[in-house]
């Protein structure tokens, strides 16, 4: 397939889709908001913060975003979930989009207090693209997908455009599924990073493998519940955005949220954690957000209440480990089981 393509976002993982969709075969411009990366990006093809990239020539890259859109009808959307709306205002962006472009969210996250995925942010700024918005999610590590390591995800939007990006993604490393199921592939996507912060406390806690995978099922338990309540369909939580995502994100050692919670867990605030860091770790707003969602929907989520207090009221994490197995016995399954069948 031969589009051109315009990807909003210079980091790891903008970067490296970019160079995926070039290899592809695709026409690509990266935009970059900072000006010295661009540059720094532009004249060596590299990123500090991935080694392993080795940007294709045939790239625009550029700060400026009317040269990024110039021609372009594709956007792909690499932008942190926190600065998604006011890029997506930006007048210069809105001023340069054609009539026909349509986009696709690679963004994990939910934004705070409108508790709206990113595709949902991305209309509210540019009505133009209502019904022409597709995400693309599952176990995809920018480490691993530039090393073309064998990589499955899953598209999921309105329509014909989950096939639309299947067309231009897959390749025989990486393998991309179709989905209607926006709903459950956006949420999967990002609620799946608080489950990754509280295995991430758990190392470092130094609490063992035990530990983890119940955190990870338990967390499956309530990522479906959650799941259910806002829309989607739960049988999506088990594919590859949900179940699969939880996965890699909670076990990996280049999961930058499970490498925030292991700070967490090993007695650092998140200030201290945050500035430690040198990628975002989109679990730390998404687990406000997952709160505040559990909240508006009457769902008590132990682990996410249990990680929201760590984070966003310094609760010491043995506390919160002690608080989680200490509370009243249930059946297992007893709440995915209504709900699956109402």
């Amino acid at each position: 397939m031969n589009s051109s393509i315009c990807v909003i976002g210079g980091g790891s993982w903008g970067a490296t889709l970019a160079n995926h969709l070039a290899c592809n075969g695709n026409k690509v411009s990266l935009w970059e908001y900072m000006p010295d990366i661009a540059q720094k990006l532009n004249q060596t093809r590299q990123l500090a913060v991935l080694p392993q990239l080795k940007l294709n020539d045939s790239i625009f890259v550029t700060n400026d975003i009317s040269e990024a859109l110039k021609g372009c009808g594709i956007v792909v959307n690499a932008v942190p979930s926190a600065f998604v709306r006011q890029t997506f205002r930006s007048v210069q962006l809105k001023k340069c989009m054609e009539a026909d472009t349509w986009a696709i969210s690679v963004t994990k996250g939910i934004e705070n207090d409108t508790l709206k995925f990113m595709t949902d942010v991305i209309v509210d700024e540019l009505p133009q693209l209502k019904g022409k918005v597709s995400v693309l999610a599952g176990p995809s590590h920018a480490e691993e997908v530039v090393r073309c390591m064998p990589t499955v995800v899953v598209s999921a939007g309105p329509g014909h455009y989950p096939e639309k990006v299947h067309s231009l993604f897959n390749t025989n490393t990486f393998r991309v599924y179709t989905s209607l199921d926006f709903v459950g592939v956006e949420l999967g996507g990002a609620i799946k990073n608080i489950y990754a912060i509280a295995c991430g406390i758990s190392d470092g806690l130094g609490l063992g493998d035990n530990a983890k995978a119940a955190l990870m099922t338990r967390g499956l338990n309530e990522m479906t519940r959650l799941g259910l309540a806002v829309g989607a369909q739960g049988v999506t939580l088990f594919g590859l955005s949900g179940l699969g995502d939880l996965i890699v994100t909670c076990t990996s050692c280049h999961s930058r949220n499970r490498l925030l919670g292991e700070k967490i867990g090993q007695g650092k605030t998140l200030t201290q954690a945050l500035s430690e860091m040198t990628m975002v770790a989109e679990g730390v707003h998404t687990t406000k957000s997952g709160f505040q969602l559990a909240q508006k929907h009457h769902l008590e989520l132990p682990i996410i209440n249990e990680v929201y207090k760590c984070l966003y009221e310094d609760k010491p994490a043995q506390k919160a480990l002690q608080d989680l197995m200490t509370r009243p016995v249930s059946d297992e399954m007893k709440h995915v089981e209504k709900l699956l069948k109402s």
